[in-house]
């Protein structure tokens, strides 16, 4: 595209925006404090009496609008969510007590926010009708704690535990359905009257958002066999829940066609992800030509997106509550988003200490799968190395699931796997889920508004696609990198999981996919029986924690990780068991000598035994004083 069409195509562009949004700059105002809401009486030990921000590129208007533009989910009417109560008491359910106890953040109200959502709850509105749902921010902004101060980070893993948060909801619509006094004061709430005809409306309101939250809760328990596995706060299985939602839309009559959601990651951290030419832990999705575009539908799709799956339209799409423009934006949003840098508020890093631990950091060849990046470049592009799971080590759960699930087809049964693939492959009675997934994305955004004009819709579906691949530096084609060396398999055939860049990693924690290592001081310590450990605590801490608490946000600046407070004091706070399936704490023990590495010759390559295989060696176990040096190190990133 020449210059003069870029201008044109953006003149264009700016102008359909600006006349059919929401979103229009000139009248954008925002609380420059960003509306966070203090709260001095926490849960778990944690207080704060002020909340400060980073610098990260974006400022105040930027964070506000990413907190409150919807994606398209449609959890919960929205003025049932806004005065519903508690299950056990009068206290509306979306009070401060509620919203901290499952580690979301609360609000006061703020331009697009009028009734004091918690972040990262917004309205949506779909076919004449206004939904409560979750925008990126409820799982993408966190919230650090020190010695009083709370800093709020952008584009960070969240504390919150979607799975307990949506279980409590689920008691407090059944409480309503089993309570008359509950009822009637819904009713009088909803519309103005509790008399019997207001009332049996708002139980049939009732009724049907309950079977739709009870029948979700069940599909997605977190079952490893017959044994129950709780995400706990920080985790969520996102790709078994996506599956899910697709699977019970294909199928709703069969409430046996699920997968156990049995498999939780930590939420991934946002900033750099447009740049990437592969995101996800597994690396299954792409950022080329559309990639983005299907990977951020397919998470509205999973987060309470209304999918009408059922039928073709004339563009052969399905219909739903899926906002596709706002995707687009929000995407185009976060290629802005900068890693957070160290805060001043917390103890000044020892530049000796850290230059050492740079030293450490390229002698393990840690930069070989975590390259390092300039935040504020532009044009910067990551490219994605994968390390298999036999070498790797981790938990290796998520990968696996991503890759084998499957269930009925239902409405796409016979139809086709790819639109533009020349074999005619079909789906059957039964497929892997990924590219029913994929054929719902597609119809999804093929899927024009119909509350518009043809022609307008046409106009506007084009131009969005078209800016969701336009003048992004990981916009291209690249081979997949697994082991340091090009692999063309298809990436629902690969077991392994991602490097990225650690700019910022400081702000993550805790560490691995699945959040099993307490910190960045026990991340380069090894995984150890629990005999080992018995005897770990008599000599002092040589192995990772095999239990420790997680839900407290308060950091600890010298391992750097948050604080691992008992639960004896705390019983809320969430006990992860690394012996637990999905929850294993082994593997990247690279600093412990206990994970090869993969040798490699002098162009990069790796060195090949007779059999085909990589050629690996041990790195000799990192001392205590270069351990240290390399958390120094990457406080600094």
């Amino acid at each position: 595209m020449n210059k003069t069409l870029k201008v044109l195509f953006v003149l264009l562009f700016l102008l359909i925006v600006g006349v059919s949004s929401n979103y229009a700059v000139q009248n954008f105002t925002a609380a420059e404090d960003r509306a966070a809401k203090i709260t001095e009486a926490d849960y778990f030990g944690d207080s704060i009496k002020e909340v400060i921000y980073l610098e990260q590129n974006w400022s105040a208007s930027d964070s506000i609008w990413f907190y409150t533009t919807s994606q398209g989910s449609d959890l919960l009417p929205y003025q049932l969510f806004l005065h519903l109560e508690q299950a056990d008491s009068r206290e509306l359910f979306r009070a401060d007590e509620t919203v901290l106890r499952y580690r979301y953040l609360p609000q006061n109200s703020s331009w697009g926010n009028p009734d004091a959502l918690p972040l990262g709850f917004v309205k949506d509105s779909y076919r004449g009708k206004d939904y409560v749902g979750f925008s990126c921010a409820a799982c993408h902004t966190a919230q650090i704690n020190y010695q009083g101060l709370g800093i709020r980070i952008d584009g960070a893993p969240a504390m919150a535990d979607m799975e307990q948060f949506l279980l409590a909801l689920e008691r407090a619509l059944k409480a309503t359905l089993d309570n008359g006094e509950k009822l009637a004061r819904l009713a009088e709430n909803l519309y103005g009257s509790s008399d019997a005809a207001h009332v049996a409306k708002a139980r049939a309101e009732l009724q049907f958002s309950y079977e739709q939250q009870q029948s979700y809760n069940r599909a997605n328990q977190p079952l490893h066999g017959e044994q129950l596995v709780h995400y706990g706060y920080a985790r969520l299985d996102a790709f078994g829940r996506i599956y899910n939602r697709i699977l019970s839309h294909l199928t709703p009559n069969d409430l046996s066609n699920y997968n156990a959601a049995s498999a939780p990651v930590s939420y991934p951290f946002l900033w750099d992800t447009p740049q990437h030419d592969y995101v996800q832990w597994n690396g299954v999705s792409q950022n080329a030509k559309t990639g983005a575009l299907g990977r951020n539908v397919g998470e509205v799709m999973g987060v309470f997106g209304t999918m009408e799956l059922h039928s073709q339209t004339q563009e052969e799409g399905y219909r739903s509550s899926v906002d596709v423009r706002n995707i687009i934006r929000l995407e185009r949003h976060i290629e802005k988003l900068q890693s957070p840098q160290w805060p001043e508020q917390f103890p000044a890093i020892d530049p000796a200490l850290a230059e050492r631990g740079r030293e450490v950091f390229l002698q393990y060849r840690c930069h070989d799968c975590h390259q390092h990046i300039d935040r504020s470049d532009e044009q910067r592009r990551v490219q994605a190395q994968m390390a298999s799971l036999p070498l790797l080590g981790t938990d290796p759960q998520m990968a696996t699931n991503a890759i084998s699930y499957g269930g009925k087809s239902g409405y796409f049964e016979g139809l086709p796997v790819e639109h533009d693939d020349p074999t005619g492959a079909k789906f059957a009675a039964v497929s892997k889920v990924l590219p029913l997934l994929a054929e719902a994305g597609r119809g999804v955004v093929t899927q024009p508004d119909l509350d518009k004009p043809a022609v307008y819709r046409g106009i506007l579906r084009l131009l969005d696609v078209l800016v969701s691949i336009w003048d992004n530096p990981a916009q291209h084609n690249t081979e997949r990198q697994l082991d340091f060396e090009a692999n063309s398999e298809p990436a629902e055939y690969l077991l392994a999981y991602k490097g990225r860049p650690l700019n910022g990693i400081w702000a993550t924690a805790p560490y691995l996919h699945n959040g099993s290592v307490l910190n960045l001081y026990e991340l380069f310590l090894p995984q150890c029986t629990e005999q080992e450990l018995a005897t770990d605590k008599l000599e002092g801490q040589h192995c990772r924690s095999m239990t420790f608490t997680v839900g407290s946000r308060e950091f600890d600046p010298v391992k750097v990780g948050f604080v691992n407070r008992p639960a004896a004091d705390y019983p809320g706070l969430f006990e992860f068991d690394t012996r637990l399936p999905s929850n294993s704490n082994a593997g990247h023990e690279y600093a412990a000598g206990k994970t090869p590495v993969i040798k490699r010759g002098a162009g990069g390559s790796p060195l090949k035994n007779q059999d085909g295989s990589a050629q690996t060696e041990l790195l000799p176990p990192i001392n205590t004083a270069d351990r240290w040096a390399l958390v120094e190190y990457l406080k600094t990133l």
